[in-house]
């Protein structure tokens, strides 16, 4: 009854393709829930954070009624893992904070379908295809939508592997390598700081970071990964590809649903993983992890400090009342805390994003000082003399 049902779906989406548009678009989606659009080949997360993950080329379903492509240069080797590792993301954020990222995830094989393409190019004219290409791309503008309205910005990042030789993780933000082997002056100020696929981010950053600062600073997305144990280009230890080496600096997704467009205020990033990290499960559990703790610390370090609130509650606080506010700054912050209340603390205790205590100790002065931890996101818990308490979410920044 199930297959029934599912084929004459997808025969309604080549006959009446509206009817599968308005299926995608004007449907209420429930955080953590999990959606196949019409075709069966394309699955939404729903999530109620900033962060959209896509899964484009780590499908593995060949049905044999979907010729396999063949336009011109057509690349139909599938991105192995890429699928698993960006459903262990966001099983590890889940974990982590309670919250949900988005999801978007191509379950046909590359040579099926190719998500990060145009029509042309990724569907080779089937009309199935050419559907689950529109839902998968409904479903991304239906989380950029929700993360918009919830949060005012957040981030996209697509999901990739290479097989180049140099191992390390490729981050690409449309500059080119010709660009990025230029001087900050130059990715600051000329042609490619109109086409960097994180404009909103470079005018709108907490810290008023440049735009090379964002890109391969001590806080960009590539420090937070090499801080993690992932060699990553670019970033303060690897600036550029050097001479002519490969690079992948972003694709389709990545200019369409980023904000180069100097509109959109959903910023986008291409992480193109190396294949020792992929291959060896052992790299590949750590690699997940290392991805999920980045992901939510770029968040909170460049755009917002607090993910609880209306739209998802992470930690919640023990019977404060109004009045008895307790705020901390500044955050972020690179050595100390300082706290402003009108209650009396008591002590606290600090837990990093894996919930292993890093510090504690009774407040004293009314501020902490965290200079000894390492860059990062970090849960404050106060405790005050009547027993309540409140947890504070805190980026601890390098010196």
């Amino acid at each position: 009854m199930k297959s029934d049902l599912k084929h004459l779906q997808r025969i309604l989406c080549v006959v009446l393709p509206l009817c599968c548009f308005t299926y995608v678009t004007s449907q209420t989606y429930i955080p953590g829930n999990t959606y196949t659009d019409a075709t069966g080949y394309v699955e939404y997360r729903a999530g109620n954070l900033p962060i959209i993950i896509s899964a484009p080329h780590g499908g593995d379903l060949e049905p044999t009624s979907i010729p396999d492509r063949n336009c011109s240069g057509c690349v139909t080797v599938k991105d192995s893992w890429t699928k698993t590792i960006t459903e262990g993301i966001y099983n590890s954020i889940v974990t982590e904070t309670g919250c949900y990222p988005h999801v978007i995830i191509n379950l046909l094989h590359r040579k099926k379908f190719d998500a990060n393409r145009d029509v042309g190019d990724a569907a080779n004219g089937n009309p199935i295809v050419i559907q689950s290409w529109t839902n998968y791309h409904n479903f991304i503008d239906s989380a950029k939508t929700q993360v918009v309205q919830d949060y005012g910005s957040g981030t996209f990042y697509d999901m990739h592997g290479h097989g180049h030789t140099i191992q390390r993780i490729e981050l690409g933000y449309l500059l080119t390598r010709t660009q990025l082997q230029q001087t900050d002056q130059y990715i600051n100020t000329n042609s490619g700081t109109q086409d960097s696929s994180i404009r909103n981010l470079v005018n709108t950053n907490l810290q008023n970071l440049t735009q090379a600062q964002l890109i391969r600073g001590s806080n960009s997305f590539g420090d937070l990964l090499v801080n993690q144990g992932f060699p990553s280009v670019p970033s303060s230890s690897d600036l550029a590809p050097q001479g002519t080496e490969p690079y992948f600096n972003g694709g389709y997704n990545t200019r369409r649903h980023g904000s180069s467009d100097a509109i959109s205020s959903i910023d986008a990033i291409q992480i193109e993983m190396n294949s020792h990290v992929r291959f060896n499960s052992s790299n590949r559990a750590v690699l997940i992890d290392s991805l999920a703790v980045s992901m939510l610390n770029y968040h909170s370090i460049h755009y917002n400090n607090q993910f609880a609130n209306q739209y998802c509650t992470v930690l919640s606080n023990q019977d404060l009342q109004p009045e008895q506010e307790i705020k901390i700054y500044p955050n972020p912050s690179s050595d100390r805390i300082h706290i402003i209340t009108s209650q009396s603390l008591n002590s606290f205790i600090i837990y990093d994003t894996t919930g292993k205590v890093v510090l504690q100790d009774a407040v004293s002065n009314e501020q902490i000082d965290i200079s000894k931890l390492h860059s990062g996101l970090y849960f404050l818990k106060l405790y005050t003399n009547d027993g309540h308490h409140k947890t504070i979410r805190f980026v601890k920044t390098k010196r």
